[in-house]
């Protein structure tokens, strides 16, 4: 069986905002309970899949067959998760976030300086979103994004700043797509230089 390294602010990775937003904390409760699933049936130095039975599968998960297929279709659609078929057992492979918190801490941590992430290129701008927020290319490489990009690379906004202005987003009840991050991007910086006033 394989540990589960689980960072501080768990719930603040994108995939468990978005399961909370769309689940409820129901939502955060079922991924976790899938990734420990996971770890414990995959062998340590394998991929983080598992073969287990669909009655294991919705026990572990304590729902019911139809909530578990909603559950891991939202989970394929936000790309940490490929569901598949053997033998009629039911196959999970963790991807992304949820793969890293399989990863050992060592190999987790991010590499680098610490401090905020500040972007030089619209490139980096829009392969962050397609990486971290599972933008759709077509979205993250429109040219009025990549004009937002730039903009942002000009005025050294950062990814906590970004991060920031997806919160806002999600309490408005917007997606946190580049063009509506832009306009909450000024209300969290009028809020920095409020701060650094007082």
């Amino acid at each position: 069986m394989r540990g589960i390294w689980v960072p501080a602010g768990l719930s603040g990775l994108v995939i468990a905002k978005k399961l909370e937003q769309r689940f409820g904390l129901l939502g955060f409760a079922r991924m976790v309970k899938l990734v420990e699933l996971v770890a414990e049936l995959s062998a340590p130095d394998a991929a983080p899949s598992a073969v287990v039975a669909w009655g294991d599968f919705i026990l572990a998960l304590g729902c019911n067959q139809e909530a578990a297929g909603e559950f891991l279709t939202y989970c394929e659609h936000a790309r940490v998760l490929d569901r598949g078929d053997e033998e009629g057992r039911l196959r999970l492979t963790l991807l992304g976030e949820l793969a890293g918190l399989l990863a050992p801490p060592a190999a987790a941590l991010p590499a680098g300086p610490v401090g905020p992430v500040l972007f030089t290129t619209d490139k980096q701008w829009s392969r962050w979103f397609i990486d971290e927020w599972n933008c759709p290319a077509y979205l993250a490489n429109d040219p009025v994004t990549r004009a937002l990009y730039r903009r942002w690379c000009a005025t050294n906004v950062t990814v906590d700043e970004v991060e920031a202005a997806s919160e806002l987003a999600l309490k408005a009840s917007e997606a946190p797509m580049p063009a509506i991050l832009h306009d909450h991007l000024k209300t969290v910086r009028e809020t920095k230089i409020k701060r650094a006033r007082q």
